[in-house]
């Protein structure tokens, strides 16, 4: 008997998953919190100016979502276009500046992929997410030595509760992030970040269109 190569070995292994597997597509939208525990304000280099993480608005989301179902779970990658802004105050004797408020915004593409189970009548999700920012708008440009860099990707991680109606998802999820908030910016060649690590509390209604 003729040993079948891995390859083709493994070509019909995933034909018998895809038959068995259940495949749903639709859009998602939503609104989210944003969210920082314990931030530490920036101090200027080589002068009494700071920056305070002040309040953050309600975000908006909209996306599209792949469910694929087998063996009693399910993955479900998404790509998400998101908004977030953030507010500061800036204090900046040097330059007559006391108590300003100064405004962030960020859109981003997020790219979460989850894996899920029933849990009772809900569906239990967690998995890991990716950020990419697209744009980007900040009021600390005014300010001399100013700068930004920003990394290709961050990550972080998502854990929810889902409840199916028909064709309609609800879901609440938290999101929890790796890298600290702030640390794009950069003042006199140096390197800030607020210390705290961003969390996000995000409400989504899906709709299954396939």
């Amino acid at each position: 008997m003729k040993k079948i190569p891995l390859l083709t070995l493994i070509l019909i292994c995933f034909l018998t998953v895809q038959s068995k597997a259940q495949i749903q597509f639709g859009v998602k939208m939503g609104v989210h919190s944003f969210e920082l525990s314990d931030p530490k304000d920036i101090l200027f280099p080589n002068s009494e100016g700071s920056i305070s993480f002040s309040d953050a608005k309600m975000g908006f989301q909209g996306g599209i979502y792949t469910k694929i179902k087998f063996a009693g779970v399910f993955i479900e990658p998404r790509v998400m276009l998101n908004s977030t802004q953030v507010e500061y105050v800036i204090n900046d004797p040097d330059s007559d500046i006391i108590n300003q408020i100064g405004q962030e915004s960020f859109t981003n593409i997020d790219i979460p992929v989850l894996l899920g189970f029933k849990l009772l009548f809900f569906d239990a999700v967690v998995g890991p997410v990716a950020h990419i920012n697209l744009d980007h708008s900040s009021d600390l440009f005014e300010f001399e030595n100013y700068s930004e860099r920003f990394e290709t990707a961050e990550y972080g991680w998502r854990a929810g509760l889902g409840l199916g109606l028909g064709n309609i998802h609800l879901g609440v999820e938290y999101e929890g992030n790796f890298s600290e908030f702030g640390d794009h910016i950069n003042i006199g060649g140096q390197d800030f970040s607020f210390g705290d690590t961003p969390g996000r509390l995000i409400f989504n209604l899906g709709i299954r269109l396939l």
